[in-house]
């Protein structure tokens, strides 16, 4: 093995890991793949709790451990949650990179959608629009990432919808559907149905010209509360 890999077992995930479109592979028992790698089965057992963290493996007590399939989400988000909890203004900066990845992909994302997104799209629109006329007033911070990520969700990129999903949990920890007064969720889920009224238009530039509006619409409201 190569000293320069944070685990010694990497290159072995690498290569007997599941393929695109595979199911997890369980390994073998430990004590049988410590001597295969010519380790320790304490180092053994240290390097998988390791890469159980980076979502690489999954360990079952009492039946065995999985190689799991690559999935970058899972890799990053605890990256992400700690940057943030070590300087809430990561979450901002992080902000700024969603909002890139969102306006780059925009075109290749929303022309892969289908009647079925589409119809799904709608209806978040409508349980959000139920939760702001309610009594009580509901915030709809569940549909807000629903749509996000709907709008994005049959886009083939691991890696921007990884971090993606990974903006949202961010955005959930920093409880940011707390902050705002009800003419901010109106505002916001107004800018919403025009997006996706124009989406399902194929009028996908106007659509992307919202979606830049939209997020102007955090923007200054984060800028506001910086001095609250």
């Amino acid at each position: 093995m190569n000293g320069h890999e944070p685990f010694s077992i990497l290159q072995y995930l690498i290569d007997q890991g599941p393929q695109e479109g595979q199911e997890a592979i369980k390994l073998p028992p430990l004590g049988d793949l410590a001597k295969k790698l010519g380790i320790s089965r304490g180092k053994l057992r240290e390097d998988l709790i390791m890469a159980q963290a980076y979502g690489l493996v999954e360990m079952r007590p009492g039946d065995g451990t999985y190689v799991q399939p690559f999935n970058f989400y899972t890799a990053i988000r605890p990256a992400i949650l700690y940057s943030i909890a070590c300087d809430k203004q990561n979450f901002d900066r992080f902000y700024h990179v969603r909002a890139q990845l969102e306006l780059a992909f925009w075109d290749q994302a929303v022309r892969k959608l289908a009647q079925p997104e589409l119809d799904a799209l709608g209806e978040v629109l409508v349980r959000a629009e139920r939760k702001l006329s309610g009594r009580p007033i509901e915030i709809p911070h569940l549909e807000h990432r629903e749509l996000h990520l709907r709008i994005f969700g049959r886009l083939d990129n691991p890696f921007v919808i990884g971090l993606l999903e990974a903006y949202w949990d961010a955005y959930e920890a920093v409880e940011l559907h707390r902050y705002f007064d009800l003419s901010y969720y109106e505002q916001m889920w107004s800018s919403h149905r025009q997006m996706i009224d124009a989406i399902i238009a194929g009028d996908y530039r106007r659509g992307r010209d919202i979606l830049l509006d939209h997020f102007g619409i955090l923007e200054n409201r984060l800028q506001g509360s910086d001095s609250t």
